[in-house]
């Protein structure tokens, strides 16, 4: 009974974190996992050190930041979100299943996007319409309109969790190729529609790529021929035209052009001090890419190593692909180790790993991991 109502209040607080992430609602059902949390952690024998490790990360940032006049709001949200993070014993000790949880998650926000996406491109000044866009706004949910990439325009409704559809995505593509479910290959569709619609260039692209490398992973040779001899014409017409056409890949192009700065700017203040030590959680620099002082950037292994420094960025991402101490080969385990690599991947330039929904992909990658240790979970890897 526990384990059910465990599940049901996750799955509201991951629904609530991704749809409504500037909500309180969120939090509501993070205080009663969090407690449990901290009870497993205590009473019961500890399957990983990892949230630990990250925390105190974080918490050295922090205060570290303190002195050096850090963007308050941001870092105090950062650690907080590092927090969220302990849920990972509740959900090992009451075994939840977090693939069903984020699947059944992102079908819904993918749902709800493509929905709302099709009222505004077919009806956008109908009054349901309005009253949708006018909250969406309010609330700061995320941008709509045209996006514009070096003379490309496309239809844009971005949410700030539509980066989290990558996860739901890889997981429905890899039930199709396993399983062949029907409802896997629609809600891989509609997850699609839903991203496309988003107007994110690095989201479409590792959507894109995750499908390739899950596909080529999961199939055989001659399955793999077959797909590069149709993918190739596709990629080198697609590359032709981008390259001809459009700015897309040029330096001047605006999004290009921003991140560029950001990296001169980093170059330009990185110092012994900084690259060792680190300046602080949420601490500010000059950059030429927003052409002013910015406490967070596109780029988010460039941030960790303003925050905390090279060693301890280096310790915090090897403690996120690898929470436990020993590395155990297994087909779900390599799936996975290659969607969240994706994942991270699409955080060097896009802020979507240090967050709400980016700790909720964490969680889930760190239940998969730590589920391949346990004896069950060995035991059938062998027999299999």
């Amino acid at each position: 009974m526990t384990s059910r109502i465990v599940k049901w209040i996750l799955f509201f607080y991951c629904l609530s974190t991704v749809l409504l992430p500037v909500f309180v609602l969120n939090k509501l059902f993070f205080v009663p996992l969090f407690l449990m949390a901290v009870y497993v952690f205590i009473s019961r024998p500890i399957k990983t050190i990892a949230p630990v490790v990250v925390f105190l990360i974080f918490l050295y940032g922090f205060l570290l930041g303190l002195l050096g006049g850090a963007d308050a709001d941001f870092s105090r949200q950062m650690i907080l979100g590092a927090v969220s993070l302990f849920l990972i014993y509740s959900i090992v000790e009451f075994k939840v299943d977090m693939a069903l949880i984020v699947k059944a998650v992102g079908a819904i926000f993918a749902l709800i996007m493509c929905v709302f996406s099709f009222m505004l491109m077919v009806e956008p000044g109908s009054s349901l319409s309005v009253i949708l866009l006018d909250f969406y706004n309010a609330n700061e949910l995320g941008y709509y309109g045209l996006r514009s990439f070096g003379g490309l325009d496309m239809f844009m409704l971005h949410h700030r969790s539509s980066p989290f559809l990558l996860l739901p995505l890889s997981l429905f593509f890899l039930d199709f190729l396993q399983v062949k479910r029907f409802w896997s290959l629609f809600f891989v569709v509609v997850i699609l529609m839903a991203i496309i619609w988003s107007a994110s260039r690095g989201l479409i692209v590792m959507a894109a790529v995750s499908m390739l490398v899950l596909y080529f992973y999961n199939k055989n040779w001659s399955a793999r021929l077959l797909m590069l001899c149709a993918l190739v014409p596709v990629i080198i017409l697609g590359v032709g035209y981008l390259l001809t056409e459009t700015s897309m890949f040029s330096s001047d192009e605006q999004s290009n052009n921003i991140k560029i700065g950001h990296i001169i700017s980093f170059l330009n203040v990185a110092d012994w001090k900084m690259l060792v030590f680190g300046n602080g959680l949420g601490t500010y620099y000059y950059t030429e890419g927003y052409g002013e002082l910015a406490a967070q950037t596109e780029i988010t292994w460039m941030d960790s190593v303003r925050y905390v420094g090279l060693p301890l960025s280096l310790l915090l991402f090897s403690v996120l692909l690898f929470p436990n101490r020993k590395y155990l080969a297994s087909v779900q385990g390599s799936s996975s180790r290659l969607i969240m690599f994706m994942y991270l991947l699409m955080s060097l330039s896009n802020p979507v790993l240090f967050n709400s929904f980016g700790f909720l992909v964490i969680l889930w990658y760190w239940s998969v991991v730590i589920k391949n240790h346990e004896p069950s979970a060995l035991h059938a890897e062998v027999r299999r």
